[in-house]
């Protein structure tokens, strides 16, 4: 087991409403106070949180919690939801699409990411590492 899943997460709950998505942004902000990687674990929670709040059924009247994890050069964002019917999912990027392309600046920014979980719950997570 390496020191950073073992690392105590600070967690916090957030109702599923779009305006939450910038309260657990700041959550992270805050988590990771003088952390380099602050400002793209930030941006990338957002990506998460949005996607919780839009496609899964933490968005109809449920909760989405952020967990975030933090351990010399690495830090660990985990975003749980109320689950969907469908995965997540990268789509190729698209210049004139205006939504839908978060995963991809996750895939993109994150030294790796992935997902467990289903139709009763999931975990959409990402870590991001010092250079």
């Amino acid at each position: 087991m390496t020191e950073l899943v073992a690392a105590r997460p600070k967690t916090r709950i957030f109702p599923g409403r779009r305006e939450q998505v910038g309260h657990a942004r700041r959550f992270v902000v805050r988590v990771l106070d003088g952390n380099p990687l602050a400002d793209d674990a930030a941006l990338l929670t957002t990506e998460l949180a949005t996607n919780a709040v839009l496609h899964t059924a933490s968005g109809k009247d449920g909760t989405f919690a952020v967990a975030v994890r933090q351990h010399a050069n690495q830090v660990r964002v985990e975003v749980w939801d109320a689950g969907a019917d469908t995965a997540p999912v990268v789509r190729s990027p698209d210049q004139e699409r205006e939504h839908g392309n978060g995963l991809g600046l996750v895939e993109s920014i994150a030294a790796r990411w992935g997902y467990i979980g289903d139709g009763d719950g999931r975990v959409v997570w990402f870590e991001l590492d010092t250079q």
